[in-house]
């Protein structure tokens, strides 16, 4: 049985859908069958693992939510599959306002596909409502990516209130494990030092090392739908997203084994 994994942050712009990206592209190159799915409405995860365009993918995550037979799953490449997302998943709220148990909508779609992966990979939108909510409760471990500043560590601290409440109840999701923090973009300057000491402070040996460094190379790869270590394989970012993935496999190998 595969592990499913959530990547989160209340705030935008940290590398949340790049670094589900990296994690899940390194592992399919160590033989691992990945799953992503896509929950931003965004969709940016999306137009960096799938070549097709926005508008071509036959479903999507909405679709599957909104009548569960909609739920396909496309095929990327090797050890590569998606089930990727759209803009229209914004509405996710009102679309399921009269929806029964709604919370539960990603963990029912995915409990039959568990088996069939390694490891499942939720990118999350930047927020903490309902769709974030039914991640949590979908998934075995919980990564929170953040850059070492003032707003981002507010919104870990937000995510890490919300792993608090899902995790405490016995009907919500008891066995959600926080699994790592990786600090993404990082730039050495006193501000930076500061908060990176400080979330080395508060959540210890959760913190993955090491940093991922700003590196324009990785946002251009974002940018034109590349898998990292293809457009850049020898760069220091790179390099430092392939340690931190073999690092996040061991931890939760132990789950799978």
């Amino acid at each position: 049985m595969g592990q499913t994994i959530c990547f989160a942050n209340n705030k935008g712009g940290v590398g949340k859908s790049t670094t589900s990206a990296a994690i899940g592209q390194a592992w399919a190159k160590m033989g691992k069958k990945i799953l992503f799915v896509d929950l931003d409405s965004q969709a940016n995860l999306t137009s960096m693992i799938s070549p097709l365009a926005p508008d071509q993918h036959e479903s999507t995550i909405r679709d599957a939510f909104l009548n569960s037979k909609d739920l396909k799953v496309e095929n990327v490449s090797e050890n590569i599959d998606l089930i990727p997302s759209e803009l229209s998943l914004s509405n996710f709220d009102r679309d399921t306002a009269t929806f029964t148990g709604r919370e539960y909508l990603l963990v029912d779609l995915l409990k039959p596909l568990k088996p069939k992966y390694d490891f499942i990979i939720i990118d999350c939108p930047p927020a903490l409502g309902l769709i974030t909510y039914n991640a949590m409760i979908a998934s075995d471990h919980l990564i929170m990516v953040t850059t070492a500043d003032g707003l981002s560590y507010s919104g870990l601290v937000m995510v890490a209130n919300l792993y608090a409440d899902v995790k405490s109840s016995d009907r919500l999701n008891k066995n959600l494990k926080l699994s790592g923090v990786i600090i993404t973009k990082y730039e050495k300057n006193k501000l930076s030092e500061m908060y990176y000491n400080k979330i080395r402070e508060d959540l210890r040996e959760v913190v993955i090392e090491p940093v991922i460094h700003k590196a324009t190379k990785i946002a251009q790869a974002a940018s034109f739908g590349q898998n990292i270590y293809d457009y850049d394989p020898d760069g220091k970012a790179t390099q430092e997203y392939l340690r931190v993935a073999q690092t996040l496999a061991l931890r939760v190998m132990d789950d799978i084994e």
